[in-house]
């Protein structure tokens, strides 16, 4: 059976949206199932626990703004203070962990495409005079604006060691190979491509324990709209100019985007601490001036003082002495 290029593409994008879809179900499944496997998923693939966006947020000074009216009861008001953020608290927890098993997902689903494209089905770009891959390939030609190739039939064959030989009058023309490669796989090869799945692992894990460590910051904003921006241009800039069609190479960029994303959530659902410290100053300073007030206020009864009682046969220092002299 000869491959067309209908085949191949959809057995490479039928397979990597198959290994993406079953990674982030498999992290969601695992993570919600049993506190092992959310242990598991929060130490082995995420890297970072997402409770810790709240480690720097104890909730005090939230609703503190009112806090003159002197006939409230403190201790109900910080039991219904300390409720309510318990409640705000798990809200947003549940959404950073959503958040977090997503992007989760998506790293080891970029892992597992990764290993499929690098050691089961290559795809490589080529322009005319380029090195062939080192593996046997099927191509397929382009001409500059389409986005299917001129024929749905193979091409030209690309051999290793040889040049790229497009054979047609076509400018501008560009030739996407395919090759299955799993018969040719090394345990050094597959070795590599562990290698380079282990780093991006480690790249967006870093990425994300970045945005969880700055929490509340405007540093934060500014470095998920970089991510946005930056992925989210090139996946614009790749569809335009036809650069790529490797799922891997959208799929690493939909992971940049989704961690811009995750960024700018966590930045409006976590509370202001600069606000609470200063509300918390402002609990303390009323709080003392209430008792001030209180003490200067509400005089003391004074105690009458008792008069000193002699006693009965005590000398005194003034009376006749009762020596006769001789």
């Amino acid at each position: 059976m000869e491959w067309t290029y209908l085949t191949y593409t959809v057995a490479d994008y039928g397979i990597s949206i198959g290994l993406v879809l079953v990674a982030i179900i498999g992290v969601f499944v695992t993570f919600f199932n049993s506190k092992a496997g959310e242990e598991f998923i929060v130490e082995r693939v995420i890297g970072v626990n997402p409770s810790k966006a709240h480690s720097d947020y104890n909730g005090q000074g939230i609703g503190q703004r009112n806090i003159g009216n002197q006939s409230l009861d403190p201790d109900d008001y910080h039991t219904s203070l300390k409720e309510r953020f318990v409640r705000i608290k798990q809200k947003s927890i549940f959404y950073i962990c959503m958040f977090c098993c997503l992007l989760g997902g998506m790293t080891l689903s970029i892992t597992a495409v990764l290993l499929f494209q690098g050691c089961f089905l290559s795809s490589d770009r080529l322009l005319p005079g380029d090195d062939c891959p080192e593996y046997k390939t099927d191509c397929f030609i382009f001409g500059k604006s389409a986005i299917s190739p001129i024929t749905n039939n193979v091409s030209f064959y690309c051999k290793p060691l040889e040049k790229a030989q497009f054979g047609t009058n076509i400018s501008d023309a560009t030739a996407w190979c395919f090759g299955w490669i799993i018969l040719q796989q090394t345990t050094k090869s597959v070795l590599d491509q562990l290698g380079i799945a282990i780093a991006l692992i480690g790249f967006f894990t870093t990425m994300l324990a970045v945005v969880i460590y700055l929490g509340k910051c405007k540093k934060t904003l500014v470095l998920s709209i970089i991510f946005i921006a930056i992925s989210g241009g090139a996946i614009i800039g790749l569809l335009v100019t036809k650069l790529s069609f490797s799922p891997l190479t959208y799929a690493i960029l939909s992971q940049g985007v989704l961690l811009g994303i995750f960024g700018i959530v966590l930045f409006f659902i976590l509370p202001k601490p600069e606000k609470q410290n200063g509300n918390q100053r402002i609990l303390t300073a009323n709080t003392n001036q209430t008792n001030t007030t209180t003490d200067s206020t509400v005089p003391y009864p004074k105690r009458p003082i008792p008069p000193k009682k002699s006693p009965v046969n005590a000398k005194t220092a003034y009376g006749p002495s009762k020596i006769v002299p001789k």
